[in-house]
């Protein structure tokens, strides 16, 4: 079985200014663990639509698969939150996945972090259904 889930993760870390300003240890799925330093930047994988769905169907069969993400880049400044959230937006693109409306891009100041939160989504190739 595949999961779409550490796909995205790891071409994420395969962009330079992701791996440099983030890293590895900073991108976490569904939410910032609570030793999560959050005085540096980090990203949040989630999904704001549910789990996967079926894109299509062809002679009885699934043909291909929905995935709908939402990222939220936060960090402490907010030209780096941006500059990480184009980044994640050229990763996300070079892997067909289109850019939604909604999100977020505000500040907090309960956590003192700007955030920039972009959906995404994209259906598999006709029969990548091993989801």
């Amino acid at each position: 079985m595949k999961d779409m889930w550490m796909e995205v993760y790891n071409v994420l870390l395969s962009n330079d200014i992701i791996a440099e300003k983030v890293g590895k240890n900073n991108i976490k799925f569904y939410e910032a663990v609570e030793t999560l330093d959050t005085t540096k930047p980090f990203i949040i994988i989630d999904s704001f639509n549910g789990p996967q769905t079926t894109a299509y169907h062809i002679a009885d069969k699934i043909g291909s698969i929905q995935f709908s993400f939402q990222i939220n880049v936060e960090s402490q400044n907010r030209l780096l939150t941006k500059e990480i959230a184009k980044a994640v937006k050229e990763v996300m693109w070079a892997e067909n996945f289109g850019q939604l409306n909604g999100g977020l891009d505000t500040y907090f100041s309960e956590t003192k972090r700007f955030v920039d939160a972009r959906r995404y989504r994209k259906n598999t190739k006709l029969y990548d259904v091993e989801y």
